[in-house]
């Protein structure tokens, strides 16, 4: 039995059908037992619901329950919601694949379910298929559902040291300041381990793999931005200018341009203005920091939403022609990042509960790869690029600026700290680093060209010989 289970496990899905189906406005229901009936809980709504549906055409009933508890309980987003259900989805063919029983753990490690999807994981990241952070992730989301039901009790004890067994293991942290420090965590022994990626010389790691662009690939990206629609150009500008994510440059709404100029005060060192993003503007984990925007850019956006392209944008949109709309919209009226502002909203008042899509950055992104598509056309000689981009190279454009004016590296990388909202100081000194393996590298070049052509005049354009 074990080894037909382990030669099916090679098979990539191809009988299982189970798949997830998408609920729109999801509203979840409680059930009423003096009235015998259900009724909808109006505290909680997701604009996209998943529910798994087995290959035989019956809803998962136990990820449903789980899931309206990340609704309800845990109160986590749709977007959240969506992607676990998707790597239950994976599970519960592999379940049918091999006919596993989700709920039966046999007295044998070997042949439990949970063991053995772990095994087939590590086939697959072997094998190429899938990479160790995502089968990572996957392994998470199925230990979170089976900790979930053994919680509620929904198996019998006999699981509850089957299923995965916890552990408790120390790692080494740093706080923002450099310092390490360690800390006690809960784990699995079915985790598994994120293998780390080579850092290459041309990326910094920052909330991602980024990849500054060169000061030649700039000035190629300014000349397409000038003739790409405004508002494309303006939130690449505000990203180049500030190191904003796109999140953040998003849910920047016309109240927020029109405070600063009326009551903000400009900062005489940089000649900005200083805003606080994390509350009422959108950042990465809702983290508060004080976001410096230069005064250029401010009067670059106050005439924009003054202008009559914003104001006809502006009417078709949910907020209307008011101060509360965002900056940036689609020429369809829609935000380009639907902000966490909006969505609450939305969740409280039920008479503005119109149809709208939800909105992640995905209309900027195409924007961008209509651009570099024009930008392959012609051969230009600059690289695949991502929004996020921008970001590190703002602050190598920063620090390189600093560093020129004689500024002391550990002031600098202070400031540039402040300016980009780190959390910690390692995650700056990777742009030092950056900085300091960039200018080598320039001068090991040109000493490497002045090697080899040192004796060639290259102004020869007749092509004469040289004795």
């Amino acid at each position: 039995m074990v080894r037909w289970v382990e030669s099916t496990m090679q098979s990539s899905f191809q009988t299982s059908t189970a798949e997830v189906k998408l609920i729109k406005d999801f509203r979840p229901q409680r059930y009423d037992h003096k009235t015998a009936s259900f009724y909808t809980v109006d505290d909680f709504k997701a604009d996209r619901f998943p529910t798994i549906i087995k290959s035989n055409g019956e809803t998962w009933q136990i990820a449903s329950i789980y899931f309206q508890d990340l609704l309800i309980t845990q109160n986590k987003d749709s977007e959240t919601i969506v992607n676990r259900a998707n790597h239950l989805k994976n599970y519960l063919r592999f379940l049918e694949e091999n006919s596993l029983p989700f709920d039966v753990f046999p007295f044998e490690q070997e042949k439990r379910p949970t063991y053995l999807y772990f095994k087939y994981l590590h086939e697959q990241i072997d094998s190429g298929a899938y990479s160790s952070s995502y089968a990572s992730e996957s392994m998470r989301n199925v230990i979170k559902l089976y900790k979930f039901c053994i919680e509620q009790k929904l198996f019998g004890d006999h699981v509850k040291d089957r299923a995965y067994r916890t552990l408790l293991t120390r790692i080494t942290q740093k706080s923002q300041f450099g310092d390490q420090h360690t800390k006690e965590v809960e784990t699995t022994d079915l985790a598994i381990k994120v293998k780390s990626r080579t850092v290459t010389s041309d990326e910094i790691i920052d909330g991602g793999r980024l990849h500054p662009l060169t000061v030649s690939e700039q000035k190629i990206l300014d000349k397409y931005l000038k003739k790409a629609p405004v508002e494309l150009y303006l939130m690449c500008a505000f990203a180049l200018h500030t190191g904003a994510r796109l999140q953040t440059v998003c849910t920047i709404k016309k109240h927020h341009i029109l405070d600063l100029k009326r009551n903000g005060k400009i900062n005489s060192n940089d000649n900005t203005y200083s805003i606080k993003v994390g509350k009422t503007i959108d950042t990465k984990d809702g983290a508060i920091y004080s976001l410096r925007i230069p005064v250029p850019m401010v009067e670059s956006l106050w005439n924009y939403v003054h202008s009559e392209e914003w104001m006809q944008r502006a009417e078709l949109s949910f907020y209307g022609a008011s101060d509360e709309n965002y900056v940036f919209l689609s020429r369809y009226g829609n935000p380009f990042y639907t902000s966490r502002v909006e969505k609450i909203l939305r969740k409280q008042d039920h008479s503005l509960d119109k149809k709208y899509s939800l909105q992640i950055g995905g209309a900027v992104r195409e924007l961008l790869r209509k651009l570099q598509n024009e930008m392959k056309v012609n051969n230009e000689d600059i690289r695949h690029f991502s929004f996020h981009d921008f970001r590190a190279t703002f602050g190598l454009n920063l620090l390189r600026k600093l560093l020129k004016q004689n500024c002391p590296p550990d002031q600098a990388m202070l400031y540039l700290k402040q300016r980009m909202g780190h959390k910690s100081i390692e995650t700056t000194h990777i742009y030092m680093q950056f900085a300091g393996y960039e200018e080598l590298s320039l001068s090991t070049n040109q000493k490497f060209e002045n090697m080899l052509y040192g004796d060639i005049d290259l102004n020869n354009e007749e092509g004469d010989e040289i004795e």
